[in-house]
This record gives structure tokens, C-alpha cells and sequence, in this order.
């Protein structure tokens, strides 16, 4: 299955994320799906996936929940991308929530990311590239909770298969 671990946007945010015009052509991603990617995990098999579940609740529950910060809203990785994204304030409690997670996947054998990350949630795939018009915000993700999602083969959308909430404030 192909699969990744990532943040919901909770249904009030994903609102007022979506709440705009669209460029033309632009494919909006559902505000079900909306999330924040911490850990892309490619094809995997669903016992390996289940393995990591203990370690990830742990990470979760030790995690303080906290507020992102979406600053703007823009064409994503850079002026002439192909997605509309918000991107997130590379903050500290993300960071180290992001290289907790990746400690566990590089425990369990996954080669570790070589780009840079960066922190965003994915708002429409564009029919072609686009140049920058950033949309100001700033918009507030809340982090309460970390998900295991599935990317089912010629579906639309994902499935959670697991979710744990975010330690207390």
C-alpha cells in the first residue's frame, strides 16, 4: 500500500483555507484530505506499516499540542509549480515532531529524506505552471493529532488507518 504519516487540517481551517476562488482549471483537493505531510513513505506493506504504531502513539503522545502557523497561501515548491499550497512556519515543536518520526522510520529501515522540509498543505493541483501571487493569511493549523494515511491505487483521496491524539497543551 502507499502510504504516509501527516497533521489533518481540522474542518474548521480546511473552511477557511478553501474559501477563495480557484485559478482556472485548478483541481481542488477535498477538505477531507487536507494535511500536512511529515514522512512520505512510498509502497509499504500494511504489517510493516502496523509496526510502527506503537512507536509513532508514543511520539504522539509525548508531543505537546501546539498552533502552526500558515502565513501564506502561494504556488508551491516555487514560482512555476503546479500546486497551490499554504505553507507552514518551520516551527520548533514541528521540527522536532518531524525528526522524532524520522528517527523511528530510520530505525525501521527508511532511507532518510534528502530534500529539505517543507512544511505545507497541499490546497489544489494546477493545470500548469503557475507564476508566484502569494494570497496573505495568516491561518492557524492546530495540531492535535497524528494520522497514518493510506493512498489507495486509482482512488481519490486517502484513508486514515490510524490516528493519535497530541499530548495535552
Amino acid at each position: 500500500m502507499r502510504c504516509f504519516i501527516g497533521i489533518p487540517v481540522p474542518a474548521g481551517p480546511a473552511k477557511a483555507l478553501r474559501d477563495r476562488p480557484w485559478p482556472e482549471g485548478a483541481r481542488a483537493v477535498p477538505a477531507a484530505d487536507l494535511h500536512l505531510t511529515l514522512a512520505f513513505l512510498g509502497e509499504r506493506s500494511h504489517g510493516w506499516a502496523r509496526s510502527l504504531w506503537p512507536a509513532l502513539a508514543a511520539i504522539a503522545a509525548a508531543t505537546p499540542a501546539f498552533d502552526l502557523t500558515l502565513p501564506a497561501v502561494d504556488v508551491f515548491p516555487r514560482a512555476g509549480g503546479r500546486i497551490l499550497a499554504a505553507r507552514a512556519e518551520r516551527a520548533p515543536r514541528l521540527l522536532a515532531l518531524h525528526g522524532s518520526i524520522w528517527r523511528v522510520l530510520q530505525d525501521a529501515g527508511v532511507a532518510a529524506e534528502t530534500r529539505r522540509f517543507l512544511p505545507h498543505v497541499t490546497l489544489a493541483r494546477l493545470p500548469a505552471p503557475a507564476e508566484s501571487n502569494p494570497v496573505p493569511g495568516p491561518w492557524t493549523l492546530p495540531v492535535r493529532e497524528l494520522m497514518f494515511y493510506q493512498s489507495p491505487p486509482g482512488q481519490d483521496g486517502y484513508r486514515a488507518l490510524a490516528r493519535w491524539p497530541i499530548g495535552k497543551d
